[in-house]
């Protein structure tokens, strides 16, 4: 039922109160609202945190993850890069190697270096009237290798410059040896020079 507006200005101010009193409080129910949009918005921020954390977990996880395997795979990339270069100057190096294997042979092999020094005599035309290899010592075990070493001495006939080349050469030669002494005088005899050359030959035992 519609009121007439004059109908509230008739009215006693003890009516007036009562009808009052059976307005709502706008104010309580204001802090109401405000309560319940605070604990809704509350409830809210705390689910969503519990539902959202082991997602953002997983996601830092996989992102750790994938920087490691980035560092692995730069590392192994450097690693191969390197094994790559040592294969080449590996490869660059091979006769070199050959070369340097065979200056230093796994066994004494005398016969060889006799027909060497023979050979390079008759190449400088000396004639060698004396030659002996001292004593090899050869090792039963190899279980530690290591650098052993013969004495080779030769006597030959021939010119003063021919002697002096042909020890040069033989110190050049493919295998090591050195010359520990070299005299060279005249036969008193045959009134011919004379070299007494004395070498050394290493191996590896």
């Amino acid at each position: 039922m519609k009121l007439p507006k004059s109908y509230f200005e008739n009215l006693s101010t003890a009516k007036y109160r009562e009808y009052l009193k059976l307005l709502p409080n706008m104010q309580e129910e204001t802090v109401r609202s405000f309560f319940m949009l605070a604990l809704t918005f509350g409830a809210l921020s705390f689910f969503g945190i519990f539902a959202i954390n082991p997602t953002l977990s997983t996601i830092v996880d996989l992102k750790k993850q994938i920087e490691d395997n980035k560092a692995v795979d730069r590392q192994l990339t450097t690693k191969i890069n390197n094994l790559s270069s040592l294969q080449q100057q590996y490869n660059q190096l091979g006769s070199s190697l050959t070369d340097i294997y065979d200056a230093v042979p796994k066994n004494a092999e005398v016969p060889l270096l006799s027909a060497q020094i023979s050979a390079l005599a008759k190449k400088h035309a000396l004639t060698i009237t004396t030659y002996r290899v001292a004593q090899v010592q050869v090792a039963t075990q190899r279980v530690n290798p290591k650098t052993q070493s013969f004495i080779f001495n030769l006597q030959a006939h021939g010119t003063y410059e021919n002697m002096l080349t042909f020890a040069h050469e033989l110190a050049n030669i493919d295998r090591i040896i050195t010359v520990e002494s070299m005299e060279i005088a005249k036969d008193t005899k045959t009134n011919e020079l004379v070299v007494t050359l004395r070498g050394r030959q290493y191996f590896k035992q």
